[in-house]
């Protein structure tokens, strides 16, 4: 529907207060309700920015239903780009934060995960995920809105392995709702150990090792990622190139007594 629960409007803004986004992108903005609380919080509120001619921060929205915007939503949003945000997303640039409300249970699963993964890589820093859990959230179309109908049911542990933080509310009788704070850099690495596993387990674990090998080499540094490599090395009995991948670990994470420690120990294999 072109609205959502107001129960999650707190959460949302201590995540906008914590993240203090430059830039956000609203999937599926409905109404534009949280286009507005963005816009309120964080040009008005903390920027002391009341006048539209002096905000500064950029807030765009996605709506596939053209019906639904009206002038109110045109007056709070930079840019409002009308079609299936799966491909309109495409042609869009990159955003602080991407926000998700509402969204994802609209999907096929698999569609809605190339979603996840298109929003990442348009984010430079953060997604929020709003999303109804459980399987008790039946809803067809809706408003005249085809795209009302929910196509995908949602369980938290889905989320869990890249969420960093984490708010939930009860529906008695239906189920419960979530909102998520989710590093881009989280969900990125989570969704490459995701493959390289998904790779290895079909029995070919050198190219897991390219796979994991070449988007390592696009993204930030990450513990996990790199000890997930090591392992797949070693799998492989590639002992020198995971010595030298440990190594290039504990330069990038000199705090990691672990790693020091599992260096120490495979070099005494080696020799």
């Amino acid at each position: 529907m072109p609205t959502s629960t107001y129960s999650q409007i707190n959460t949302f803004c201590l995540y906008l207060q914590k993240t203090r986004p430059n830039s956000l992108l609203d999937v599926g903005l409905g109404n534009g309700k949280m286009g507005f609380i963005a816009r309120d919080l964080l040009d008005v509120m903390l920027g002391e920015r009341y006048h539209r001619k002096s905000w500064k921060i950029r807030i765009d929205g996605i709506e596939v239903y053209e019906d639904y915007i009206q002038d109110h939503q045109r007056a709070i949003y930079d840019n409002i780009f009308i079609g299936d945000a799966l491909e309109v997303i495409d042609g869009l640039g990159t955003y602080e934060i991407i926000y998700l409300g509402d969204v994802l249970e609209h999907f096929y699963k698999e569609s809605a995960w190339q979603m996840l993964d298109k929003c990442a890589a348009h984010s430079t820093k953060y997604l929020i995920v709003s999303i109804p859990l459980g399987e008790g959230w039946v809803q067809g179309p809706e408003y005249s809105n085809p795209h009302e109908e929910h196509k995908s049911f949602w369980g938290f542990e889905e989320f869990e392995p890249f969420v960093s933080e984490s708010a939930f509310l009860e529906f008695p009788g239906i189920g419960s709702y979530g909102t998520f704070l989710i590093r881009r850099d989280d969900f990125v690495h989570h969704r490459v150990r995701e493959k390289a596993n998904s790779i290895f387990e079909r029995g070919d674990t050198k190219e897991a090792i390219s796979w994991m090998t070449g988007s390592l080499q696009k993204e930030t540094a990450d513990l996990s990622s790199e000890l997930t490599l090591v392992d797949l090395l070693l799998k492989e009995r590639m002992i020198p190139e995971a010595v030298e991948r440990l190594e290039r670990t504990s330069l990038l994470f000199p705090e990691e007594n672990t790693v020091r420690q599992y260096l120490e120990k495979l070099k005494k294999t080696v020799h």
